[in-house]
């Protein structure tokens, strides 16, 4: 079983009988996502559309972490939820642009974020073969392929309207600033919600050309699940970061992240069912949405925040 492998006491040892015997219901995220690999296992990876590609171009292609297209999900996904919960019919063309869009956005996010930090990418054992760190690419080759990316996604951006190409261009900002939040401050987790989630905002908005009480909820979700996976996911490297200087939540909420954690996914789940009353969705929504949260909750119950195979399984 998952706890004997992680280590980790029970699930009623945490939350109670009652709790713990209702979370029990529901599959955690790891069980739930390698049902989804094996019914698309079929389907290309990420390492092997990087193998597509001459030899010359996978240093590129792993900069923008291709052969890892979680962090695109992770991006595309606030921007799905704008479009699919703005009134009238889903925008199939819109959500393909914002899906190129997430794609593009996230390599360039990860090749800023590797300019800043080859130094200290040399000093992690989990990033010291990052193309940068390893010397597979130099800073030059790194200017010159976030150009091209940032060149593609403005295309894109430029196509929508004026309210949402704004929200783009603030985009940008905190997408640049970001990976020097981990030097400042203890909560670089909180930064990267306000980042990656934003396409809530701007997916309502190029869907509507206005905003409101449903997008900016989707958006307060957003930043509530990043702040609870981007936590978890810390722990993998808070004995380094704590070496090297880094700064996370995962150092500061210590022995407290999983409660914290819990209250963020509340917060969440309560975000989503104020967006749902809001857009006047129906019943699949909200069933929808506490099946999430109550898979987000047992994997929580789960995690062994010492172990870094837990912390990426637990919540992925």
């Amino acid at each position: 079983g998952i706890n004997a492998e992680y280590g980790k006491r029970g699930i009623n040892a945490e939350y109670g009988d009652i709790p713990g015997k209702f979370l029990n219901l529901f599959p955690t995220t790891t069980k739930f996502n390698s049902t989804f690999d094996r019914a698309f296992s079929k389907l290309p990876t990420g390492a092997d559309i990087i193998q597509k590609f001459p030899q010359k171009y996978w240093p590129y292609l792993h900069l923008s972490r291709v052969d890892k297209p979680i962090g695109s999900w992770l991006l595309f996904l606030p921007g799905a939820w704008g479009i699919c919960m703005a009134p009238g019919l889903i925008n199939i063309p819109l959500l393909g642009l914002f899906g190129i869009g997430a794609i593009l956005m996230r390599g360039a996010g990860c090749t800023i974020n590797d300019m800043y930090d080859v130094d200290l990418d040399r000093r992690v054992i989990r990033t010291r073969d990052r193309p940068l760190a390893s010397g597979q690419l130099n800073k030059q080759q790194a200017t010159q392929w976030l150009a091209v990316q940032l060149g593609i996604s403005s295309l894109i951006l430029f196509s929508l309207n004026t309210q949402t190409i704004v929200l783009g261009l603030c985009s940008l900002l905190l997408v640049g600033t970001y990976p020097l939040m981990k030097r400042v401050t203890d909560f670089p987790q909180l930064y990267l919600g306000l980042t990656f989630n934003l396409g809530a905002l701007m997916g309502y908005s190029a869907a509507t050309g206005n905003l409101g009480v449903t997008p900016f909820c989707l958006y307060g979700a957003g930043i509530c699940w990043t702040m609870v996976y981007d936590t978890i996911y810390a722990h993998q490297d808070k004995v380094d970061d704590k070496k090297v200087g880094v700064r996370s939540t995962a150092l500061r909420f210590g022995d407290d992240t999983v409660q914290i954690c819990t209250n963020f996914t509340t917060a969440m789940g309560l975000a989503l069912f104020v967006a749902g009353l809001s857009a006047g969705m129906g019943p699949t929504y909200y069933i929808t949405s506490f099946l999430v949260t109550s898979m987000i909750m047992r994997g929580l119950s789960l995690v062994a925040l010492s172990n870094p195979r837990s912390c990426w399984e637990s919540l992925s």
